[in-house]
């Protein structure tokens, strides 16, 4: 079983790299949010979130930004709020590395964890909610994934299980 915790993500700004469905979209996306990173007087915490978009079938990318960030200097992206809630989160291997099999039995591990539980449910999209789904971030450091090593936190969206009285 994975260690999993519990993760609250507030509102926040965060720029929007909208579909991804070429390279070059992606690539493009990669090269702002690393400059724009790199120029950060100092960090913490992750920014930056990818997800699959299941309702339009694509990858996406958010950058949270800072609370400072002056939203001026962003002309090529749209402004949005990054999906704020709570989230359970698990490590995994980059999905990359082994073909997403880690990052699917990560999932159906979180997955399970959550059913079982008395306090969360699984968070389900719907009409006037806000769109969640499973997003990652990776967390090793970018040097290491040429020497095959790469772990990501997988995010699974969930909210707090409504008491029956």
């Amino acid at each position: 079983m994975q260690s999993i915790r519990m993760i609250e993500i507030p509102k926040i700004k965060a720029v929007f790299s909208g579909p991804l469905s070429s390279k070059e979209k992606f690539e493009k996306f990669i090269q702002w949010f690393s400059e724009y990173h790199a120029s950060l007087k100092s960090e913490l915490f992750p920014r930056d979130f990818m997800w699959y978009n299941e309702r339009r079938m694509v990858q996406e990318w958010f950058y949270a930004l800072p609370s400072d960030a002056d939203l001026s200097q962003i002309t090529d992206y749209d402004i949005v709020d990054l999906p704020s809630g709570l989230y359970a989160v698990a490590s995994c291997l980059n999905a990359d590395l082994d073909g997403a099999e880690d990052w699917h039995s990560t999932r159906e591990e979180i997955i399970s964890w959550v059913n079982a539980s008395e306090q969360f449910d699984l968070y389900v999209n719907g009409e006037g909610k806000e769109e969640r789904y499973p997003m990652f971030h990776i967390v090793s450091p970018g040097w290491m994934m040429p020497k095959g090593i790469s772990i990501e936190d997988l995010y699974v969206p969930v909210v707090e299980r409504k008491r029956i009285k």
